[in-house]
């Protein structure tokens, strides 16, 4: 059953967080409700790119990857119960094909990636250079604010294939974002990297298109 989270954006940070004159509660709300979720700010400036990479992690990143994992696995969504116990040799031979199945597509943490000096987990990676870190941030960090969000949504379905890591001066990885772009969603290490308007809906597609034009598979592979 897919959840959805509704959370009320009460904060101006499209056209009336600086306003000189301070306003009731009910006149904000009001000014808010103005706007269609969705609609596009045409007040939008982008954040430029300085202050985008002042941001932890991009702050103290020495290296940055984005990875594929789990392509192979179908997760949640694609779940296929056991055949039920052998009658014929038939049935033996499908609970025999279920449980190698299970052995050869097990899934992987993102936390044991990291761990591996040599993880045979990842499936693809690529290593960005400094102009396609700079188009990273800003599908994360202006993505959304393109838009008039008035709530965020995700679905209970979260089981992601994608990174991206975040490797000190050492070569270890010390955050992380995991993203699933089946059911829009993405998590991070250390938690709250990114307010929970930035994470809109809007974000999911840009982002995917960002990890394919790299050469990454964002979704299951039969």
């Amino acid at each position: 059953m897919i959840s959805r989270i509704f959370i009320i954006v009460f904060s101006l940070f499209f056209t009336f967080s600086f306003s000189q004159k301070k306003k009731k509660a009910k006149d904000l709300l009001a000014e808010i409700h103005r706007y269609q979720h969705g609609e596009v700010n045409t007040e939008f400036k982008s954040i430029p790119l300085q202050k985008r990479m002042s941001r932890f992690p991009f702050d103290k990143a020495a290296k940055v990857k984005i990875i594929s994992y789990n392509l192979n696995y179908k997760g949640a969504k694609g779940y296929t119960p056991p055949p039920p116990p052998p009658v014929t040799k038939q049935d033996s031979i499908n609970l025999n094909t279920y449980y190698e199945n299970l052995k050869k597509y097990k899934s992987v943490e993102i936390e044991d990636l990291i761990k591996e000096s040599s993880p045979k987990g990842i499936q693809e990676s690529k290593t960005l250079t400094f102009t396609e870190i700079s188009e990273l941030s800003d599908v994360l960090y202006n993505t959304c604010h393109k838009y008039y969000v008035s709530y965020t949504s995700q679905s209970g379905c979260f089981f992601p294939r994608n990174a991206i890591l975040f490797y000190d001066e050492h070569d270890k990885v010390f955050a992380y974002f995991e993203i699933c772009f089946e059911c829009s969603g993405i998590e991070s290490s250390p938690k709250d990297m990114m307010d929970s308007f930035e994470t809109c809906e809007f974000l999911y597609p840009d982002l995917e298109k960002f990890f394919k034009n790299k050469g990454l598979t964002t979704e299951y592979v039969p």
